[in-house]
């Protein structure tokens, strides 16, 4: 199955999803950020929430990967900041913790989904595709 990211809109030519991978820790990042990438996503990073919102708003990302607890600003203040942009206010949101509830928070704060930690990576690869923009034809 084919797809075309949001952000093709723009330029007028399809090209791979663009995901945005919040998390704090360097070693979870980097491995997300490898298990996408060969999958066939382009990545963007970003450490914590406000890096996140920053990032979102200079690479456009199709879809967000947002990790809960992280310093500066975690990602509920994140996710709430980004549903006030123009820009971001209708970019998927899943949220990854491992937070004991959080999940409905997370919703309510403006995920579109969510996953828990320790990620089960068969699910979380369903649930981006879930979430990729159609390839309109």
């Amino acid at each position: 199955m084919s797809w075309t990211p949001l952000h093709a809109e723009a330029t007028g030519s399809p090209g791979p999803v663009r995901v945005l991978i919040v998390e704090d820790h360097l070693d979870s990042r980097e491995a997300l950020r490898a298990l996408l990438e060969a999958f066939g996503y382009v990545v963007v990073l970003a450490a914590n929430g406000k890096e996140a919102v920053e990032a979102a708003l200079t690479t456009s990302p199709d879809l967000i990967l947002m990790d809960i607890m992280m310093p500066v600003m975690d990602g509920f203040e994140a996710m709430r900041q980004l549903r006030l942009l123009r820009a971001t206010a209708a970019t998927p949101i899943i949220a990854v913790t491992a937070m004991e509830g959080a999940h409905e928070l997370a919703l309510h704060a403006g995920a579109t989904d969510y996953v828990r930690k320790p990620i089960d990576i068969r699910a979380l690869l369903a649930k981006l595709r879930q979430l990729e923009p159609p390839q309109e034809a």
